[in-house]
């Protein structure tokens, strides 16, 4: 097998950048023209509006204006099917149920190496993570066994203490009677 050298991307520039945009919008606007013009010739004909007949009347695909919103709502505003699925819906009094549209997951605009490169940055962060908490069970541990060690060293010297805590309550004894 051969291998492939990567090629270094560079960015963009502003020009660039510019560019792409102009002709993004450029595209879209053509799309809405051509769906336009399609959804009006096929009412001048009286023919059902679907996806289907757009493309048959200008070649126009449904994925090509899936990606479009401004496209979308237009089709979904002239379409013959969902506009009756309105009318029955207002007509069965379906419209007390409000459906909110599920939001859509802000991650799934991030290109895939920008999720990668935050994925990366994620698992480096826990992993940075996981050693300041084995640090710091370590010094717990430690801490509890000096703990430990000074309670059985308390515990050996109590008789002494309270040896001395009789011894201390005779001499005060013995002071105040003589």
């Amino acid at each position: 097998m051969k291998k492939r050298k990567r090629a270094h991307l560079r960015p963009y520039t502003e020009q660039q950048l510019a560019g792409l945009r102009a002709s993004t919008s450029a595209r879209k606007q053509a799309t809405i023209e051509r769906l336009r013009d399609a959804i009006e010739r096929l009412k001048s004909k009286k023919q059902t509006i679907t996806a289907q007949a757009i493309y048959l009347e200008c070649g126009l695909q449904y994925s090509s204006y899936a990606r479009n919103a401004e496209a979308l709502a237009l089709f979904r505003a002239n379409s013959t099917h969902l506009v009756k699925k309105k009318k029955r819906a207002r007509r069965k009094g379906d419209n007390d149920e409000v459906v909110t549209p599920v939001p859509r997951d802000s991650l799934m605009a991030y290109k895939k190496s920008q999720l990668v490169a935050r994925l990366r940055d994620a698992e480096q962060q826990i992993q940075e993570l996981k050693k300041q908490q084995s640090v710091l069970t370590d010094a717990c541990l430690q801490r509890d066994a000096q703990v430990a060690e000074l309670k059985a060293l308390l515990a050996d010297l109590e008789p002494y203490r309270s040896f001395i805590e009789r011894m201390r309550v005779r001499i005060h004894q013995e002071e105040r009677n003589g």
